[in-house]
């Protein structure tokens, strides 16, 4: 069934930040993202595809969601690419609602290992940090005000499928942060150019909140200010810096593998 001029209008608008915001929906494509959301139980809304570019695999996919009872509709291979924010549609688009997920109900699940967002303007970076999040058993993700979303396309494409299985709180006043996770017993651990190298010596606390800032501006002052820790990764000379999804993923490699060798 042909898509109405009404319903084109509107997954339209979810190609833009103010559409989503506004809708508290978000779209997401192709075979191997949409796997991922079935296999960690983060349901779509709507699935809507094209027969005629689906591959076997695809097919098994459709197969997957109905079994689950997520409605679905097929649409026009024309319509399909329409939808799509890459160049060469999978033939498979869902629509997705956010999650509700509030700082403090996150927090006070307990989680050890959170990973902070400070100010990551840049989507691909963002959707980098959270595969890694995911690979090196950090358990939350918090962005703060003034980063990508986490459901902007090309962060979703990034992290490979790993927002659907970490959970993340967005658009966090930096003040707010640094209060709740002192309040509940976390030590935050700043990246700084500036900061310490890690090394075998560093306490690696119980609860703890890594930061990642952008790598033009750093981190937040609020953030800066109240951190435990200010680190940085040791480097040859004459290399600056890191750029962020690069640095965040050696950090968090590291607290991880310095847990796994205990």
């Amino acid at each position: 069934m042909a898509l109405t001029k009404s319903e084109i209008k509107f997954f339209l608008s979810l190609q833009s930040k103010r559409g989503r915001k506004r809708e508290n929906r978000f779209l997401a494509e192709g075979v191997r993202l949409l796997e991922e959301a079935l296999s960690a139980g983060y349901l779509p809304q709507e699935v809507l595809y094209s027969p005629a570019d689906l591959t076997p695999r695809g097919k098994h996919l459709i197969d997957g969601f109905s079994a689950r009872r997520v409605p679905s509709r097929t649409i026009s291979a024309k319509e399909c690419q329409r939808l799509s924010d890459t160049e060469s549609s999978q033939g498979i688009v869902a629509l997705f609602g956010f999650p509700d997920r509030s700082l403090e109900q996150q927090l006070d699940r307990g989680y050890r290992r959170v990973l902070v967002c400070d100010r990551l303007g840049d989507p691909g970076n963002l959707g980098t940090l959270l595969r890694s999040a995911a690979a090196f058993r950090f358990e939350l993700v918090v962005m703060t005000a003034g980063s990508a979303e986490a459901t902007n396309p090309k962060s979703i494409r990034a992290g490979m499928g790993a927002f659907f299985r970490l959970p993340v709180v967005e658009d966090v006043d930096d003040a707010k942060l640094v209060s709740e996770l002192k309040r509940r017993g976390y030590k935050i651990y700043n990246a700084d150019v500036k900061g310490k190298y890690i090394s075998g010596s560093l306490p690696v606390a119980e609860k703890m909140a890594l930061v990642i800032g952008s790598e033009a501006s750093g981190t937040g002052a609020a953030l800066a200010a109240e951190a435990n820790y200010h680190i940085k990764i040791p480097m040859a000379k004459h290399t600056e810096s890191l750029n962020s999804a690069m640095a965040g993923t050696v950090l968090m490699f590291w607290f991880d593998a310095l847990e796994r060798v205990k």
